[in-house]
């Protein structure tokens, strides 16, 4: 981004600077640093740090509004991962020219290895077992939902979580509703901004994918536009990620037993079916960590009703 143009680069690295600067500035529980395209925060209350992170995310993704620019290079997308473990950092004696940080910390470099195996704005969570107490599962004070990832794994002795970041619990059930809507508008907006280059593409349909897990919980039997929009409109070959993602949807519903009877899944169902691009969904739910998205749609198979 940089090399392609500087000063849309610097548009957007002061917008990420200047939004994660806020946010961590307001919660005096956190203590973070800031450098080039990065943030490194921690924290000794985990809620707290989930909380805010999943902020900053949320105003990067509507920040990609603003701009007047083409958003099929520059774009504002953080991802990475918050781990539990020790942090220390120790200060260093410095000069004019030099400043410096000694830093010793298992969870920064649990968080860095994630963050480089992650595709799209996804903010992965890497929970362990302190006291046979989780972490941050099951932790009623985070205002994310937290989605197990079970083909991901990195040390044995840790569950991963994808936070379901576009959804703030915090606030009413219709806000809940408008703000996901409105943050999926924008991941769309710059899926098809970037539909031309498949790599780029693809990044973008896993911060998607995050945006319609998000929605799972508005579903209902009688009334969903934008259910109904991605299963008529989402039918090309690339957009495999998305089929998977709307059955489990539609599984991880309030109502996932009224739903599959519905004639547009249905319909949808026997179109994608059939198509070349429903070859990578069998291979992805038939990988060897993935028993629980075959589970889903073994469930959906037996209750669909063709």
């Amino acid at each position: 981004m940089v090399s392609s143009n500087q000063n849309r680069a610097k548009i957007i690295l002061n917008d990420f600077y200047n939004i994660s600067y806020r946010h961590i500035k307001n919660e005096t529980e956190i203590q973070g640093d800031l450098f080039s395209d990065s943030l490194m925060a921690h924290s000794e209350n985990p809620a707290t740090l989930v909380n805010t992170i999943a902020k900053i995310y949320r105003e990067c993704l509507m920040k990609n509004n603003d701009y007047d620019f083409p958003l099929n290079k520059y774009f504002l997308l953080p991802r990475g991962g918050i781990s539990f473990g020790h942090v220390d950092i120790q200060s260093r004696l410095e000069s004019p020219n030099l400043t410096k940080n000694f830093i010793i910390s298992p969870a920064l470099v649990h968080s860095a290895k994630m963050e480089s195996q992650i595709k799209g704005s996804r903010l992965l969570i890497a929970d362990t077992e302190n006291n046979n107490e989780q972490i941050f599962n099951w932790n009623g004070d985070i205002k994310s939902i937290l989605y197990e990832n079970s083909s991901f794994t990195f040390w044995s002795t840790f569950k991963y979580f994808d936070a379901l970041w576009f959804l703030d619990l915090s606030k009413g059930v219709e806000q809940q509703k408008e703000e996901v809507t409105n943050l999926i508008s924008i991941s769309e907006k710059l899926v098809q901004a970037n539909n031309n280059n498949q790599q780029v593409r693809d990044q973008h349909l896993q911060t998607l994918r995050i945006g319609l897990l998000s929605y799972s919980k508005f579903l209902n039997p009688n009334t969903n536009p934008l259910l109904n929009r991605f299963l008529t409109e989402y039918r090309d070959n690339y957009y495999w990620l998305i089929w998977l993602t709307l059955i489990e949807m539609i599984m991880n519903s309030p109502d996932n037993w009224a739903l599959p009877s519905k004639i547009e899944v249905i319909d949808f169902y026997k179109n994608v079916s059939l198509k070349t691009g429903w070859s990578s969904v069998i291979k992805e739910i038939n990988k060897p960590r993935n028993e629980y998205l075959l589970g889903t749609f073994q469930d959906f198979i037996s209750e669909i009703n063709i």
